[in-house]
């Protein structure tokens, strides 16, 4: 009888804690954001690389093993934004221009903003460009978030929105990163970007 009554309690037990751990991994599945179309869509989560849109792509540091994926891609330019390291050494030979526009996370400007756009838009009329910091996640946030504010209309709030929560490993210890965009003057921005690229429109004619 007290063998059978403790082969009841430890079954009791064991479902009781099956129970416990599917209401605790519902309750995680539910505390995971639901991923907004809108955002830059997965390639490879591994490099941190996702597609912004047809012809921009954004990621963490280049290695050796990511040439494979870029000539996959049509990567024609990479724009880094590392301040400390290039990618001479993953991109020698490899037929990939590289952009340099050094930035540093815990400075960052207007000056370094319109560089990195108009490195972008330069590039991709040449065809696919993929843009990279160490993460990919604040430097490059950044610069996408002005992307998407500046070339595809997007509100402050949802360029931020997506910089914070889309995955990306967005360090919040960068305060001055959500700063900026809050307080970025976007229509100098975009004056300034475009007047870069109609300045290089001139000097071709």
């Amino acid at each position: 009888m007290v063998s059978s009554l403790s082969l009841f309690v430890g079954r009791a037990g064991r479902i009781f804690a099956i129970c416990l751990l599917a209401a605790a991994s519902l309750c995680v599945q539910a505390a995971e954001p639901v991923r907004k179309p809108e955002w830059a869509t997965p390639i490879a989560t591994t490099q941190n690389l996702y597609q912004v849109t047809p012809s921009f792509y954004r990621s963490a540091k280049l290695s050796t093993e990511s040439l494979a994926t870029l000539h996959k891609l049509g990567i024609r330019t990479v724009v880094s934004l590392r301040a400390f390291h290039t990618d001479n050494e993953v991109l020698d030979k490899s037929g990939i221009r590289m952009v340099r526009i050094p930035i540093y996370t815990w400075d960052i400007d207007d000056k370094d903003v319109i560089a990195a756009l108009r490195a972008i838009h330069q590039a991709e009329a040449e065809g696919p460009v993929l843009l990279h910091c160490l993460h990919g996640a604040d430097r490059t946030g950044l610069v996408t978030a002005m992307y998407r504010i500046v070339y595809q209309g997007w509100s402050r709030e949802q360029a931020l929105d997506e910089l914070e929560h889309g995955g990306y490993g967005y360090h919040a210890i960068w305060k001055n990163i959500p700063k900026y965009l809050k307080n970025v003057d976007v229509e100098r921005i975009r004056q300034a970007v475009q007047a870069s690229d109609e300045s290089d429109i001139q000097a071709t004619h």
